[in-house]
């Protein structure tokens, strides 16, 4: 009885924090996240200020959840998602659903996030860093990318450019096809990354 009374507490608990975190970023959305308040989420989600500090310390707290979040999905759909190509055809592919996840946030979400006052994009240990790193690695060892170049210098690269075409695609608010520029871009920058060509770094 006191397991289930302790399984129904942590459901309730991840419940909450879900709720909070729902009305933290659909106000983001609206209103910007510098001009965010505490009280304004919390009165959104239904909870008091003090439930709202029991889950998360401060507003950065739900910038660092969008983050992980976003690692989350990369090593739990992305990597699985990978196999069975070469090496340059999973990182194409690792970015086609950078695309696809951006477009899934939303435009309003890219653009708040864009700032240069978050961090996070540049926090290095990352999953999502982490996963194309080792990807690259395995490339170089199979002779599918070329060696002359750090897996990390090669990693940092290609997320400047996708991070370019996002900025870019949010100054357009959403103008265009996100995944078929993306798609495009990648097959273009990874296609220099092989045996033979220059590496641009």
């Amino acid at each position: 009885m006191a397991k289930k009374a302790a399984t129904s507490r942590q459901a309730q608990a991840t419940e909450t924090a879900n709720r909070i975190y729902a009305a933290a970023i659909e106000l983001m959305d609206r209103k910007g996240f510098e001009r965010l308040t505490i009280a304004d989420i919390s009165k959104r989600a239904g909870v008091s200020v003090g439930a709202f500090y029991h889950y998360f310390r401060s507003k950065d707290d739900i910038l660092a959840e969008i983050f992980r979040r976003a690692d989350e999905y990369f090593v739990t759909q992305v990597v699985g998602d990978l196999d069975q190509r070469t090496i340059p055809e999973q990182i194409v592919a690792y970015f086609d659903h950078y695309a696809k996840f951006n477009v899934a946030s939303g435009v309003e979400m890219t653009q708040q996030l864009f700032n240069p006052k978050v961090k996070l994009f540049i926090q290095e240990g990352r999953p999502m860093q982490t996963i194309l790193q080792d990807l690259i690695r395995k490339g170089q060892e199979r002779k599918e990318i070329r060696c002359d170049a750090r897996p990390e210098e090669l990693a940092r690269l290609l997320f400047v450019m996708a991070r370019g075409v996002v900025f870019e695609w949010s100054l357009y608010d959403g103008g265009y096809d996100l995944e078929a520029t993306m798609h495009s871009y990648m097959e273009t920058l990874v296609s220099t990354l092989r045996p033979g060509d220059a590496a641009p770094v």
